[in-house]
């Protein structure tokens, strides 16, 4: 595990889309002084032509860009540093947005699907899957979606569930995690 002395104690909340990891997030934030990352927010910015054609496996390694999320706010965070970032202009769906800044703590969380990869071992001290039935994971989803169309012409619903499901169940399986929580919060 991912732990140094003096360093902060780095958590993944990690699962599948819909499952509460962000609302999980929060609450602790509320709760905790914790820093909070979201791995939403280092979505790779890249043409959806390209993005169409990856395979669930070239997914799963290349929706987020996990390289910058490890170096511009992981490992600051976890050498007590500020982190400095530009995270994903999903307003914009596209771009980067101008810099925000992430306070180290000494719990820093780190929520968002793949947030527990395996890349990230050496930092995290604890691995924590958030899980939520699949019929309630997907009126979450469709209840985020409703303010853009519904309409998935290039089937991209069907190209994440399927890089996801890659992910959980061959990359980051359910045992891999030292905790699994609800998120039904």
């Amino acid at each position: 595990m991912g732990e140094s002395a003096g360093g902060p104690i780095l958590v993944a909340l990690d699962g599948r889309s819909g499952a509460g990891k962000s609302t999980l997030a929060a609450a602790l934030a509320d709760t905790l002084n914790v820093a909070i990352v979201h791995g939403d927010d280092f979505y790779r910015d890249t043409p959806e032509t390209e993005r169409f054609k990856l395979t669930p496996s070239q997914g799963v390694d290349r929706y987020f860009d996990w390289e910058r999320l490890r170096a511009e706010a992981l490992e600051p965070l976890r050498r007590r540093e500020r982190a400095r970032f530009r995270c994903f202009d999903w307003v914009a769906g596209g771009g980067l947005t101008s810099a925000v800044t992430v306070e180290s703590r000494d719990i820093v969380i780190v929520e968002g699907v793949y947030s527990a990869r395996p890349e990230f071992d050496d930092l995290l001290a604890l691995r924590v899957l958030v899980e939520v039935a699949s019929e309630r994971r997907g009126r979450r989803r469709h209840d985020r979606l409703r303010t853009v169309s519904r309409d998935d012409p290039h089937g991209w619903d069907r190209r994440w569930d399927a890089a996801e499901s890659l992910y959980f169940e061959a990359i980051r399986p359910q045992n891999t995690f030292h905790l699994a929580v609800s998120g039904d919060g």
